[in-house]
C-alpha cells in the first residue's frame, strides 16, 4: 500500500503540473516550444518574444538570447513587429516601447547577462533596486544580446582572440547557444531514466527535478560464476533456507540547482521496498517447503552533492549518504522475530563518501553523445551495528543518438562492491537459527558488468525516458541470488 501510495504522490505531482500550463496565451498554444533552443516556451512565459516579418512568417522564443539568434539568421528580411512579455504580468507587449533592465541577480534567459522587459516603468525601477541591474532601452538590450551571443561561444585556441571565421558569426551563435542548451541535462545530453547517475552542469539559476521508479529483479542463486540450484545450496553449502528470487522496487525524487554555470548541487531521496522468496528444507527427507515472503519497505538513504565542472566536458563531485535509511528491520520467520538480513535493510547505516569523475562530448552535428563517468563510495566508519558495507566502484559508458524529439542510448554499466566488514550479531541470530544465506556477511560483493538500452522523449521542459539493462557478466562471492534484469522509468522538468 506505501509503494502505491508513494506512486500516485509522483506522478499525481507531474499530472498538476501538466494540467497548470493548460490555460496558455494563445501564442503559448501556437508556438510551446523555442523555434531555437526547443526549451517550453510555458516555462519561460516571462520572458517569452514573437517576431513578426513583413512577409507575414513569425518566429516564436524563449528569451532575447534566443530572438537576437532569430534576428541574425533571417537577417535578410524585414522585420514588422518584436513583442516580448512584460515581467510581472506576462503578457505580450512591444518591445521598442518597453523598458528593460540588464543584469542584476535574477538569473535566467539562456546567458549569464539577463535582459528583462517591463510595461510599467515603475516596476522595472523596483526591479532594478531589489535584483540590481540597470535601466535600458530596447536597443541597448539587443545591443547587449548580440555582444552575449559572441562571448557565450567557446572558440579553440587557434580562435581564442576572435571568431573562426568572417562568416562565422552566425554559426558560432548558434552553437554556442546549443551547447548552453544541451549541458543542462535534455535528454539530448543524457536519458533521464540514468540522468541521476550521469553528473552533469546545470545552468546558473535554472533548476531540474525527476522522479524515477526502479525494478531489480534476482533470480538463481550463484557462487563466482557459477550458478548453484536449491538442493545443490542445501547439499553442499549446508543452508536450510534458501532464498530463490529477490525485488527490490526503488522511487527516487532528484533535485538539482545551477548556482553557477560551473556549480550545481544536487539532492537524493528515495522510498524503497524488497521482497524475498524463500523455500525451507525440513530435513529427515521431508523435502523443500515454500516460505512466506521476507519483506521490508521504507525511506533510504538521502544523498547530497555538488557538481563542479573544470570544462563544459569534465567534471568532478563530491556526494556524501546521510544514513536516512532504516537498518533496524524486522521480519518474521519459524513462529519469531528475527532482524531482517543485510540486503534487506533500507540503508547503509553509515555516513559516505562519493566521489566521481565524468567525461562527455558530442558531435560536431550534436546528433551524437557520448562520455564516461566513474565514482567511488567510500564507507567511512562502522555502524551502530558494528559492520558496514562495502565500498563500490562503478565506472559506466555510454553512447546516444538524437532522433528528433526522440533518443536512443546505449551503454555499459560495471560495478565492483566489496564484502561487508564486520557483522552484526542480531543478523547473526537469524543465520543460526534459519540458516539464511543471506544473513551471512561472506556472502556479500561481487563484479558486475551490464548492458543497458535506454529509449528518451522530450517535448520543452518535460522529458520521460526508461531504460532496461541484463547482466553480461556476474562474478559473485560466496552465495547470493544474481541480477537478472533491471528497468528504471523517469519523468524530468527544467524550470
Amino acid at each position: 500500500m506505501k509503494k502505491i501510495i508513494l506512486s500516485a504522490i509522483f506522478f499525481g505531482y507531474w499530472t498538476l503540473a501538466g494540467g497548470a500550463l493548460a490555460a496558455q496565451a494563445p501564442d503559448l498554444r501556437d508556438a510551446p516550444v523555442c523555434k531555437t533552443c526547443g526549451m517550453d516556451r510555458a516555462a519561460f512565459d516571462y520572458s517569452r518574444m514573437l517576431i513578426e516579418f513583413d512577409d507575414g512568417t513569425k518566429v516564436s522564443t524563449c528569451s532575447l538570447h534566443c530572438s537576437a539568434e532569430e534576428l541574425v539568421l533571417n537577417r535578410g528580411k524585414k522585420v514588422k513587429a518584436i513583442l516580448v512579455a512584460d515581467y510581472g504580468t506576462k503578457v505580450l507587449i512591444d518591445a521598442g516601447s518597453a523598458t528593460w533592465v540588464i543584469g542584476g541577480s535574477r538569473k535566467g534567459v539562456m546567458t549569464s547577462r539577463p535582459k528583462w522587459a517591463f510595461l510599467d516603468r515603475t516596476a522595472a525601477e523596483a526591479f532594478v533596486k531589489e535584483n540590481g541591474g540597470s535601466l535600458a532601452t530596447f536597443d541597448d538590450a539587443l545591443k547587449a544580446a548580440f555582444a552575449d551571443l559572441y562571448e557565450d561561444v567557446e572558440f579553440g585556441p587557434a580562435h581564442k582572440d576572435g571568431p573562426p571565421n568572417a562568416g562565422g558569426a552566425d554559426e558560432g551563435a548558434h552553437a554556442g547557444h546549443a551547447g548552453h542548451v544541451m549541458d543542462s541535462g535534455s535528454q539530448l545530453l543524457f536519458n533521464p531514466a540514468f540522468g541521476g547517475q550521469i553528473y552533469h552542469n546545470h545552468p546558473e539559476g535554472m533548476w531540474m527535478v525527476d522522479s524515477t521508479f526502479t525494478r531489480t529483479d534476482m533470480e538463481v542463486l550463484r557462487h563466482n560464476t557459477t550458478d548453484v540450484g536449491v538442493n545443490s545450496a542445501v547439499s553442499q553449502y549446508g543452508y536450510m533456507t534458501v532464498p530463490t528470487k529477490m525485488r527490490m522496487d526503488m522511487g527516487m525524487v532528484m533535485a538539482m540547482y545551477g548556482v553557477t554555470d560551473r556549480f550545481t548541487l544536487m539532492g537524493m531521496a528515495g522510498y524503497q521496498a524488497n521482497e524475498m522468496n524463500m523455500i525451507m528444507n525440513m530435513g529427515m527427507g521431508m523435502g523443500n517447503t515454500a516460505q512466506p515472503p521476507m519483506s521490508t519497505n521504507g525511506i533510504g538513504d538521502v544523498e547530497l552533492r555538488g557538481i563542479y565542472g573544470f570544462t563544459k566536458n569534465f567534471l568532478a563531485s563530491l556526494g556524501v549518504s546521510v544514513p536516512t535509511g532504516s537498518i533496524d528491520e524486522r521480519v518474521a520467520m519459524m513462529n519469531a522475530g528475527f532482524r531482517a538480513p543485510y540486503d534487506m535493510q533500507l540503508g547503509s547505516g553509515t555516513w559516505d563518501l562519493k566521489p566521481s569523475l565524468t567525461y562527455w562530448g558530442f558531435t560536431e552535428d550534436k546528433k551524437w553523445n557520448w562520455g564516461a563517468q566513474a565514482e567511488y563510495t567510500y564507507r567511512t566508519a562502522r555502524n551502530e551495528y558494528h559492520y558496514n558495507l562495502g565500498n563500490d566502484l562503478s565506472l559506466t559508458s555510454w553512447i546516444q543518438r538524437s532522433l528528433g524529439p526522440f533518443a536512443a542510448s546505449f551503454r555499459f554499466a560495471y560495478t565492483n562492491w566489496g564484502q561487508i566488514q564486520g557483522r552484526d550479531p542480531a543478523i547473526d541470530s537469524l543465520l543460526a537459527a534459519a540458516s539464511l544465506p543471506d544473513a551471512d556477511p561472506h556472502n556479500y560483493g561481487g563484479q558486475l558488468l551490464e548492458g543497458l538500452i535506454g529509449l528518451a522523449y522530450q517535448k520543452g521542459a518535460f522529458s520521460v525516458g526508461a531504460e532496461f539493462g541484463k547482466p553480461l557478466y556476474q562474478n559473485l562471492n560466496g552465495l547470493q541470488l544474481e541480477r537478472d534484469w533491471i528497468l528504471s522509468g523517469t519523468i524530468q522538468m527544467m524550470f
